[in-house]
């Protein structure tokens, strides 16, 4: 898994507790700290070839900037390649729904989980 707080946000606690869950539940996490561009997105996901692409922001003024990751990875052609899952105190699932996420998790635990069951999805998809 690649993690990281979108740019212009600064807030990291949440993202800390979900690299420090998903480690715990079997994971590897790459966290890439706070106020992360696309660029910084995009060279990560090319480096460690994750399954999972974790955004987080606490900030109203800093969600829309998931979006624009997202539209990056489509435009780039490598957005179905990751499962893709956001999450943040002012995030909720219809947010996540619109900014074409697939999944929005509302704390680490349900990340965990949440990462989990695409992760299984993904790899039955793979070998049938």
């Amino acid at each position: 898994m690649v993690i990281g707080t979108v740019k212009g946000d600064i807030h990291d606690i949440g993202k800390n507790l979900v690299s420090m869950m998903m480690e715990g539940a079997g994971f590897e996490v790459v966290d890439l700290g706070i106020n992360n561009p696309v660029e910084n997105y995009l060279e990560a996901l090319e480096k460690e070839q994750p399954d999972i692409l974790g955004m987080s922001a606490l900030l109203t003024t800093t969600m829309p900037y998931m979006k624009v990751v997202i539209d990056t990875l489509v435009e780039s052609g490598i957005r179905d390649e990751y499962i893709v899952l956001v999450g943040g105190a002012p995030l909720n699932e219809e947010f996540g729904k619109a900014i074409g996420a697939d999944a929005y998790c509302r704390d680490a635990a349900v990340a965990v989980e949440t990462a989990k069951e695409f992760v299984a999805r993904k790899h039955n998809q793979l070998s049938a």
